[in-house]
C-alpha cells in the first residue's frame, strides 16, 4: 500500500501506518507537556533545471491547536541547496510547544516544503532577516514580521515572500490532523515519534528511518524528497519561542479571524487579554511585596490582588 504519510515508532526503524495505536504507542495525555519539532528535509529532485543546479528552499508549517486559528511558522530558507543535500539542524526547528496538554484538542500541521524564486538581493535581505529573528525567537512567525522588522526592506521582502508562496512549486505540501481520545477510522492519534511525509505517495516497506533523520531504501540512500518531524512527550524550548508562539497567534486572530470558531477570536483575545492583565497585577504585587513600608494604599492594592483567585497560586505562602 501507498500513501504519502508514514510513522517511526520511538526505538524502531520501519515506516508504519500514522492511523493506528502499537503495543509500544506512546499517547500525549492530559497535562502532559509535549512539542513537534521539523528533523531533516531532503529535496531529491532538481527543481530548477538546468541552468542553477541547486535549489531555494522554504520550509513552512501552518499550526492549529485545538480552535486556535492556522499559525504560519518559518523554519528554514537558504539559497541553492545542493540537491539531495539533507536539511538538518534548523535554527527555527520548533513546530509547536506546550507544558500543559488539554487532553481534548487536536492538533493541526500542514508541511510545506518550496523551491522558491528570488533576485539575488531579496536573497541576501531574506537570509539575514530569517538568521537573526530565528536566533533570537527559535522560530520566524510571519504574523510578527511587520513588528520585528517595521519599516525595513527585509520586512517588505519577507512580506512578499509569504504572499506569494502559491505561485511557486511544492516539494511537498501535506496536512496532518493529530487526535486525542479513542482510535477512530481516518484520525491519525496523538502519538510520540518521527513522522514521514513524502512529496508522493510512497511504498514503506524497504524504507528504514536512520538515527541521523535521514531515510534510507534497500540500505542505499534514498533519493527522494521527504520531510520528517518528530513529536515528543519533552519540551525544548525557550520561554521566548513559547512567547512570540502566543503573540503570533493573538496577531493571526487580530488580523484574519477564526476559521476554526465562530466565538474564537472574541474569546481567545478576552483570554489572552486577562491573562496580561493578571500578569501585570502579580508583577506588580512582586513589586510592591518586596517594599519595606508600603503606603497605605500600596498596602490596600496588595491586599486587593491577593483576591484574585486566579492568582493565588502564584502569590507567596508568607
Amino acid at each position: 500500500m501507498k500513501d504519502t504519510i508514514w510513522f517511526v515508532l520511538p526505538g524502531t526503524d520501519e515506516l508504519v501506518s500514522p492511523y493506528s495505536i502499537y503495543d509500544n504507542s506512546k499517547r500525549i495525555e492530559a497535562a502532559q507537556k509535549f512539542s513537534a519539532t521539523m528533523v531533516t528535509t531532503v529535496v531529491g529532485e532538481d527543481l530548477d533545471g538546468f541552468l542553477r543546479g541547486n535549489n531555494d528552499i522554504l520550509i513552512l508549517t501552518k499550526v492549529s491547536y485545538g480552535e486556535q486559528p492556522l499559525v504560519d511558522r518559518i523554519h528554514f530558507y537558504d539559497k541553492e541547496i545542493p540537491t539531495g543535500d539533507p536539511i538538518r539542524s534548523m535554527f527555527a526547528d520548533n513546530i509547536f510547544t506546550t507544558d500543559d496538554y488539554s487532553g481534548n484538542d487536536k492538533l493541526r500541521i500542514e508541511l510545506n516544503v518550496l523551491e522558491i524564486d528570488t533576485d539575488s538581493e531579496e536573497r541576501k535581505m531574506l537570509t539575514s532577516a530569517f538568521q537573526s529573528l530565528s536566533a533570537s525567537a527559535g522560530a520566524v512567525f510571519p504574523a510578527i514580521l511587520p513588528y520585528a522588522f517595521a519599516a525595513s526592506t527585509a520586512a517588505e521582502v519577507m512580506e512578499r515572500l509569504i504572499s506569494t508562496l502559491e505561485k511557486d512549486q511544492y516539494v511537498i505540501k501535506f496536512p496532518l490532523s493529530l487526535y486525542p481520545g479513542e482510535l477512530k477510522r481516518g484520525m491519525a492519534p496523538l502519538q510520540e515519534g518521527d513522522y514521514v511525509v513524502f512529496s508522493e505517495p510512497r511504498d514503506p516497506i524497504r524504507f528504514r528511518l536512520q538515527p541521523s533523520g535521514l531515510l534510507t531504501l534497500a540500505g542505499e540512500t534514498a533519493k527522494v524528497s521527504y520531510s520528517v518531524f518528530n513529536v515528543s512527550g519533552q519540551t525544548y524550548t525557550s520561554p521566548s519561542f513559547i512567547l512570540s508562539q502566543k503573540i503570533a497567534t493573538l496577531l493571526t486572530q487580530i488580523n484574519s479571524g477564526n476559521s476554526n470558531s465562530t466565538k474564537g477570536t472574541l474569546n481567545f483575545l478576552e483570554s489572552t487579554i486577562q491573562q496580561y492583565s493578571n500578569y501585570q497585577k502579580l508583577q506588580r504585587y512582586l513589586e510592591l511585596k518586596s517594599k519595606a513600608n508600603p503606603s497605605e494604599k500600596e498596602t490596600q492594592l496588595l491586599g486587593d490582588i491577593e483576591k484574585i483567585k486566579e492568582l493565588k497560586p502564584f502569590l507567596p505562602t508568607t
